[in-house]
Order: C-alpha cells, then sequence, then structure tokens
C-alpha cells in the first residue's frame, strides 16, 4: 500500500525550502545546466501518475515509500543524458543521487531519504501485466537452441524479412472487425499510464488536437546487448544454458542490411506543425520476427482500446504496411489510409483491361502521360481523371486522342481497388502534404534510439526495454510541452 505519497504542491513547497540551504556554486547550477531539465521536470504532474497507480498496490502490508520520487528519478534521469549530463546507468544514477543534493531535491528527497536501486525495480514491476514466471530466473535453464532461428533473408536491399504467418494479417482483420479483443498486451498498463498521464495533458494544452488528427507509424530494430547463445553454467548439461535476455529474437533490420538480436519497437505518433514537434501517442515492443504489417494492426487496436479520445482522421504508414487487411480495417473505422504502395504487388484483376495504370493506380494516356484528378463524381462515385494538357491538349498533344475542347476523361471507381484508389487521389499535392507528416516517426524513433540513448542501455527483457521507453515517451512530451512554455512567454 501507499501510506504517504508526495503530492505536487508538497514537491515544489520542498523544492523551494531546500534551494534556501544551497550554496552559491549549487545554485548557478540549478539556473544553468540544471534550469531546462528542473524546469521540464515540474511540468510532469505526477498527482495524475499516482492517482492511476493507486490500483496496482495492496491496502495491507508494508508502506510503499517514495513512489512520485522514483518516477521523478526516471525522468530525470533522462532528461540529463539527453543534455549529456548523466552517464547511462541506473545503477550509477542512483549512486550519484546520494552524493548530489540539488539532483536529490529535484526528484523531491534529501541524500537521506533516497529509495533504493530495488525500489526502482519494483515500481517498473507494477506496470508489467505479464504472470509471474521463472523464466528470467538466475538459475533457469534453457535448451541451448533458444531464440536460435532466423527469418528468411529477403532477396532485395532494404527490404524486410517476410512474415513467418503470410495470412496472420487477414487473421487479425477478421478478429478486429467482429469486435474480439487481441491477447497478450503485456504492455496494457504501460500504455494506459502513458495516457492518463502524458497524452490526454498534451491534448489538454494543445500539443495534440483534438480532432483532425493525423498519426503516423512505423516499426524499428532495437539491438540488445545480451548474447544470443546464452552462458553456460558450471555443472549445468551441455544443451542447457542460462539466457539473460529470453524475450529477444533474432530478426532482419532492413536498415543495416543484416540480422540483429533484439526487438521491434513500433510506435503511433503525430506531429505538431506550428512547435515543428514530433510526438509520440503509443509505444509497444514486438518480436524482431514480427512483421510491421502485423505490428500496426495490433497496436492500432490497442490505441483504439486504451486511448478512446485519441480520435484520427488520417493514418499515414510506409509501404511495409501496405496489405488490403489495413486498408479495409481503416475504412471500416472511418480512417484515411496514407500508404505508400509497394512495388511487389501487381495490376489488379478488377480495373478493366481497357484502362491503362501507372503503378500507383493513376490512368496514362495514349501518349503514355499521367493523368490528372479531376474531382469525385458523387452521384455515380467515380473519380475523375483528365487529359494532362486541359484545354490546350489539341495544341500540345501530338496525339490528340479526343475533338473535345476540354480534352480526355477517364473515370475510375474507388471499389475497383482499395490501395489504389484512396479517398484523397494519390499523387495529388493535398496527398503529399498530408503523407510528409509520416517522417514524424522516424525523428521519434531517432530521439528514442539516439538522443536519449536506449540503444546503448545494457538492459534486459521486454518488461525494462517498454519500461524505458516509455519513460522516453514522457521526456518527449516534456520536451514539446517545454517548447511551446517558451513560445508563449516570448
Amino acid at each position: 500500500m501507499i501510506k504517504y505519497r508526495q503530492s505536487m504542491q508538497d514537491y515544489l513547497y520542498f523544492l523551494n525550502e531546500s534551494k534556501i540551504h544551497f550554496d552559491s556554486s549549487e545554485r548557478v547550477r540549478l539556473h544553468s545546466e540544471l534550469w531546462k531539465p528542473w524546469q521540464k521536470l515540474c511540468l510532469f504532474d505526477t498527482d495524475k501518475a499516482m492517482a492511476f497507480l493507486l490500483p496496482f498496490y495492496s491496502n495491507t502490508g508494508r508502506p510503499a515509500k517514495n513512489q512520485p520520487q522514483i518516477l521523478r528519478s526516471f525522468i530525470l534521469f533522462f532528461l540529463l543524458y539527453s543534455e549529456g549530463l548523466a552517464k547511462l546507468s541506473l545503477t550509477l544514477w542512483v549512486n550519484r543521487l546520494r552524493h548530489d543534493r540539488v539532483l536529490a531535491a529535484l526528484i523531491g528527497c534529501t541524500t537521506d531519504s533516497l529509495p533504493p536501486l530495488g525500489s526502482y525495480f519494483d515500481f517498473m514491476d507494477r506496470l508489467w501485466a505479464a504472470p509471474t514466471t521463472d523464466l528470467y530466473s538466475r538459475c533457469k535453464l534453457l535448451s541451448a537452441s533458444h531464440n536460435s532461428k532466423r527469418p528468411d533473408k529477403p532477396k532485395g536491399k532494404k527490404q524486410k524479412a517476410q512474415e513467418a504467418k503470410p495470412k496472420i494479417t487477414e487473421s487479425l482483420e477478421k478478429r478486429l472487425l467482429s469486435g474480439k479483443d487481441i491477447p497478450f498486451n503485456f504492455e496494457e498498463r504501460l500504455q494506459q499510464f502513458f495516457y492518463h498521464t502524458t497524452v490526454l495533458p498534451s491534448m489538454a494544452c494543445g500539443l495534440i488536437p483534438n480532432e483532425h488528427l493525423t498519426v503516423s507509424g512505423d516499426g524499428t530494430a532495437v539491438h540488445t546487448h545480451s548474447c544470443p547463445r546464452g552462458h553456460h553454467r558450471d555443472g549445468a548439461p551441455e544443451n542447457l544454458r542460462h539466457f539473460s535476455d529470453p524475450d529477444a529474437a533474432w530478426g532482419w533490420d532492413s536498415d543495416l542490411d543484416k540480422y540483429y538480436f533484439g526487438y521491434t519497437l513500433f510506435q503511433l505518433s503525430c506531429y505538431n506543425p506550428e512547435l515543428r514537434a514530433d510526438i509520440p501517442l503509443l509505444l509497444r515492443f514486438t518480436s524482431a520476427r514480427r512483421h510491421d504489417s502485423v505490428n500496426f494492426l495490433v497496436a492500432f487496436h490497442e490505441l483504439e482500446k486504451h486511448m478512446p479520445t485519441v480520435s484520427i482522421t488520417n493514418i499515414c504508414l510506409d509501404s511495409a504496411m501496405d496489405n488490403y487487411p489495413t486498408y479495409r480495417l481503416l475504412k471500416n473505422r472511418g480512417v484515411r489510409a496514407f500508404i505508400d504502395l509497394n512495388g511487389k504487388c501487381g495490376r489488379p484483376k478488377t480495373i478493366p483491361d481497357s484502362i491503362t495504370i501507372d503503378k500507383d493506380g493513376t490512368p496514362l494516356c495514349q501518349e503514355k502521360l499521367r493523368m490528372k484528378p479531376n474531382g469525385f463524381d458523387q452521384s455515380s462515385g467515380y473519380l475523375m481523371w483528365r487529359c494532362p494538357y486541359g484545354k490546350d491538349h489539341c495544341s500540345k498533344c501530338k496525339n490528340s486522342c479526343t475533338d473535345s475542347k476540354y480534352g480526355r476523361v477517364i473515370k475510375t471507381r474507388p471499389d475497383w481497388d482499395i490501395r489504389l484508389y484512396t479517398d484523397l487521389p494519390r499523387g495529388t499535392d493535398a496527398y503529399k502534404k498530408i503523407y510528409k507528416q509520416r517522417t514524424a516517426t522516424e525523428r521519434i524513433n531517432n530521439r528514442i534510439l539516439n538522443d536519449y540513448g536506449l540503444h546503448r542501455m545494457f538492459i534486459h527483457t521486454k518488461e525494462h526495454y517498454s519500461f524505458m521507453t516509455t519513460m522516453i515517451g514522457i521526456c518527449i512530451h516534456l520536451d514539446a510541452r517545454y517548447k511551446q512554455q517558451m513560445r508563449t512567454a516570448a
């Protein structure tokens, strides 16, 4: 149980009282190198966080202490690392707090009342919904071939490995359209925690729009530092080994064009054009063997389930998620799909042979030129395409295909192919403008892996990776709120 917790009001009072006892060098440090992290930390409301966490603590037993302080400590740890002011080790960080009363005061403690390292790991366990297992025990031995299988190597460069279960996207689509849940969402508490403590406050302050929201999704490879072959233990049989990260698996890194051992981080995010800020909405870790087409369907379901107030108008995805189940699901949900086309797909059989099309479905005229979008006929349900020369086709086209002053017009039906004929025609300026926002996910991946150092952390298990990524997601929101605050003050 939590007998006493430090409220935000108590924290701010404690911090003001602590500053009185700082010497001149400590005050200078607080108002120089620590100024930004301090201001960002004060933008996070731990009262909302503790209101969410209370149900995960027993009403009896020994009281848990310093829970808001532990949460602030995690956030401050990553904020300082992003500024180059901390080493990327939780153990070193906890030891450093004991000898730095300024940092201890920033999290809401004195140097003699700091939580021990074990309390940090207990805090992580509270937000993990997986059942208790001895798989991670130090004495647990697994087969030497555990997680040794690698996916088939893609044939071309910059290509992602194929999904081992080719029909899984259709199965997921049917499951979601029938209203069924997807089991084994062990990150459920973390996602709900992130929503209530971070996403909702960002929506309240205007960082995330309440309507007409464009969301982007992408996956990235996360390389773990554990040994994929495990470690032999003295006295154990030769075919049994201990694995420090039994959740990790082999995958194919399409950016580096090589195999890697670890996880796939898939996240959904949005872009704020006024602040030029990228905002994460949902973060989840999956097996490195999973294809992004599967990861998106699961992540989209979790966004609908755990974040009901996030109203999505557009979804921007890369070609890895170019499949019919994704288009059908998004159309059923009333969301417009902006997905880059996968070149492996051929010409759909539903398009009449009398129409010549480009690879993205745009009709071609007799001169093999791409025709121009010309609106949507509401009465007939056809998309209109006109001659690329328009009214000047007779004077500019060498082989005029019609005597009409307006030029030739071709009609296509959206239901001929849901991939090629989207609600907003491909190739138009309006389509390109919205699809540009997909790069927000790539920048967030870079911030998580490099700016906040997830790739450099020597941590193991999916639980710890998921928790640390959630803390980093909070920091990215605080960065954007601080930027908004500075712009408002200016």
